[in-house]
């Protein structure tokens, strides 16, 4: 059963510096009472600064549902040299992170990527608590992982588009589970499946569809295991231009 209502928690700046960072500060609250009033539950604003980290939002965070933060430059913050400035929110904070990058409503169509992890349950559930309110159609797109992923994960040497479709593998099962939840949810759902390297099965679907809101499940494992096997959500930080959920295991 899909979960009701959500707490939000919203951050916005304290004191806007200028018209820019008051017009940012806007179009994010606007966008996050969109999705209060599709969502229901509590709302709640958090003002921060630049000088304040992650750990500030952390601890604001405690039993919230989903954390929604606009663009850096609404709340002061610059971009490093390398990496984007809200990689640290998406490998530290314990709940759900919605980056509001220029955001688009009514959410009509939802890309719900599928990585083959534990995480892809919050995802889905994610997806369909906005989808079921809003009428949204979901795509769902299955990863293919690159070939280091899958050693890791024990798959054998099938690989490619047939480790999804098959019912023998853990891949096969995997998909077919979260498939079978999704329809118990009586949500518009369409399968799409690329071929390629994860990053680009990504970028292409997302160039080829007008999709309103992307949801995806955080990398569950370690800096040392993304540096070996490759990372999807901090690349996507750097690319996307719409809204982006990274979904956490509900607690």
């Amino acid at each position: 059963m899909i979960r009701s209502e959500a707490k939000l928690l919203v951050c916005i700046p304290g004191t806007p510096k200028n018209d820019v960072t008051w017009a940012y500060a806007r179009i994010t609250r606007a966008y996050a009472q969109y999705l209060h009033d599709l969502l229901g539950g509590e709302i709640n604003y958090a003002p921060i600064s630049a000088k304040e980290d992650v750990t500030h939002i952390k601890q604001a965070a405690v039993n919230c549902d989903l954390v929604v933060l606009g663009e850096p430059e609404q709340l002061g913050l610059e971009r490093p040299l390398t990496g984007h400035p809200y990689e640290k929110f998406v490998t530290r904070l314990p709940t759900s992170f919605l980056w509001a990058r220029r955001p688009r409503y009514p959410i009509q169509n939802i890309l719900l990527i599928l990585r083959l992890e534990k995480t892809d349950d919050a995802a889905l559930e994610w997806g369909a608590r906005i989808a079921k309110p809003s009428g949204a159609t979901i795509t769902i797109l299955p990863i293919v992982p690159s070939l280091p992923v899958m050693y890791s994960l024990g798959n054998r040497i099938q690989t490619g588009l047939d480790m999804l479709l098959s019912s023998n593998t853990p891949a096969g099962q995997h998909l077919r589970r979260l498939a079978k939840r999704m329809a118990g949810w009586q949500v518009n759902s369409d399968l799409h499946l690329r071929q390629g390297e994860p990053e680009l099965q990504i970028r292409e679907e997302v160039a080829e569809g007008a999709y309103d809101l992307i949801v995806i499940g955080a990398e569950s494992y370690g800096r040392l295991q993304r540096l070996l096997l490759g990372e999807l959500v901090g690349s996507m930080l750097h690319w996307v231009e719409r809204p982006l959920l990274i979904a956490r295991s509900f607690s």
